[in-house]
């Protein structure tokens, strides 16, 4: 092979790489849009659904919890993208236990999308077609539905916490950034869940706040601070 064959060999090979280089390094703007699409989910569920007057099954059938929930889902989405160019900035000073971390927080989120997808289309259904499933009144389908959607979160939420701390660690992004992405989850956790309500929201607020602030500061990041 003569050497301008090589050279135009490595030029057709060339976009496919860039183009890899451009997707991870895009994942820092979805990690912006991911984390304020979160927190206005959830601030226009506290704000604007109206569960109290209406009850929960009611309040799934308003235009408000479409929208609400139509947000959180493509959060949710979004962050599974947010995840690699989060962790593209820091791999390599993140080490073995950055890569783990990465690994069960991306599949934590691929579960959660499973969940919020629900919230978009299953709860409104259930809503009118079988509310006593939602209310708990059925006898063993709701449990059923329920365990399989309950057993996301606890993989999400052990992988948002050794990202956090895989994330201080490296010393790449802000510590506050990544102090505040851990301590969501035990609010998420501990707080009042009715639906809703502020307690309920407010640890996902913060969360969407930290994603979004770990974005920011990915697109000031160089990639080659990384991969030197």
């Amino acid at each position: 092979m003569t050497t301008q064959q090589v050279t135009t060999h490595q030029d057709r090979t060339m976009p496919s790489a860039d183009g890899l280089s451009q997707f991870i390094g895009a994942g820092a703007w979805a990690a912006i849009v991911s984390g304020l699409a979160l927190a206005a989910s959830l601030l226009l569920e506290w704000l604007a659904v109206p569960f109290e007057q209406l009850g929960e099954t009611e309040g799934y059938l308003t235009g408000s919890y479409l929208l609400s929930s139509g947000l959180r889902l493509f959060s949710t989405i979004l962050l599974l993208w947010a995840l690699i160019g989060i962790y593209g900035r820091q791999s390599r000073a993140a080490g073995t236990l950055g890569l783990w971390a990465f690994v069960v927080t991306f599949l934590g989120t691929a579960l959660l999308v499973g969940n919020t997808w629900a919230e978009v289309f299953v709860w409104p259904t259930l809503a009118q077609v079988a509310p006593n499933v939602l209310s708990e009144q059925a006898t063993e389908a709701p449990m059923y539905l329920l365990t399989g959607i309950t057993l996301s979160f606890p993989l999400f939420s052990i992988g948002m916490i050794l990202f956090g701390v895989a994330t201080i660690r490296a010393g790449i992004y802000p510590r506050w950034a990544a102090v505040l992405s851990i301590v969501s989850i035990p609010l998420n956790i501990f707080l009042d869940p009715t639906q809703g309500s502020f307690q309920e929201s407010i640890g996902q607020i913060l969360q969407g706040i930290a994603v979004a602030a770990l974005g920011f500061y990915a697109l000031r990041i160089a990639p080659s601070s990384t991969s030197s």
